[in-house]
């Protein structure tokens, strides 16, 4: 059975997305284990600080420890890395046309209307706002990622793998 370049990508991807997925909750679980565990805790809240600002009050907590990144980063990334895993079930491994950047821009609305509005004291953004517009965002992410992605990795030379069909 031979493996397409398109689904090696597509593994890749979503490996990495699993990984990045799972350190955000493996930072919380490590806090406050001797050793190495301790440290791997301290050295992904590290990392994950680069990208988000992990605000206490604006994040999911799991053992009473926060995240490694806020509710909407938890969120974007969560329901990005759930779209990764529906995608070739919904929309196969062929399907390579990005949609129109208009519904990439309708997907973060919401995201930028709870912000603006928080910000101007109109409406205080929660942890169920931020949650519900970041996993909404991170739904349609996969649409645009993915078949970029394939077509970069078919231009990078990855082989197939695996033996020829008879």
């Amino acid at each position: 059975m031979k493996t397409s370049k398109a689904h090696l990508a597509y593994a890749v991807l979503l490996s990495l997305v699993t990984l990045w997925c799972l350190g955000i909750v493996a930072a919380p679980l490590l806090t406050g284990l001797p050793g190495v565990g301790g440290k791997l805790s301290g050295f992904l809240y590290e990392t994950y600080g680069r990208v988000c600002h992990q605000i206490d009050g604006r994040s999911f907590h799991l053992h009473g420890q926060k995240l490694a990144v806020c509710a909407r980063c938890s969120s974007v990334y969560a329901a990005f890395w759930f779209g990764l895993l529906l995608y070739p079930f919904v929309w196969g491994m062929k399907k390579r046309t990005v949609p129109r950047a208009t519904w990439l821009l309708l997907a973060a609305l919401p995201m930028v209307v709870d912000v603006v509005l928080s910000v101007a004291g109109i409406h205080g953004s929660t942890l169920l706002t931020r949650g519900v517009t970041g996993m909404l965002l991170g739904l349609f992410l996969p649409l645009f990622t993915v078949p970029t992605f394939l077509d970069a990795s078919e231009h990078l030379g990855i082989e197939s793998v695996g033996r020829p069909d008879s």
